[in-house]
């Protein structure tokens, strides 16, 4: 589409000269829950942003982006989850590799 576009990530990681991670990150304050379907969603609308970037620059540098959804919580463990949100972290570890972005947790 042409021109420049701003976009703000909560968190980058640069790993090594020529690959970004892309970091937006969701968190619950309860324990052992995921955050909110709403804020998955819109975690969901930035991967769909940050994994259609072309020539991105950090440093006046060409770099490879890596997008990645960050989901935390108060104890930053998933183990507990009720049936409905392992469902839904299920479709959307499925989501992820289709659409070609990580998840990370914790």
């Amino acid at each position: 589409m042409g021109g420049e576009y701003y976009f703000t990530v909560d968190e980058t990681m640069l790993i090594s000269d020529d690959v970004l991670h892309l970091i937006e990150a969701k968190h619950c304050k309860s324990e052992n829950k995921l955050p909110s379907k709403d804020d998955i969603k819109d975690g969901l609308i930035k991967m769909i942003l940050y994994t259609n970037l072309e020539d991105v620059t950090c440093n006046k540098k060409n770099v490879t982006t890596v997008p990645s959804l960050k989901l935390t919580n108060a104890n930053s463990r998933f183990s507990l989850l009720r049936k409905s949100e392992i469902e839904t972290f299920e479709l959307l570890k499925k989501e992820s590799e289709i659409n070609k972005f990580n998840i990370i947790t914790g």
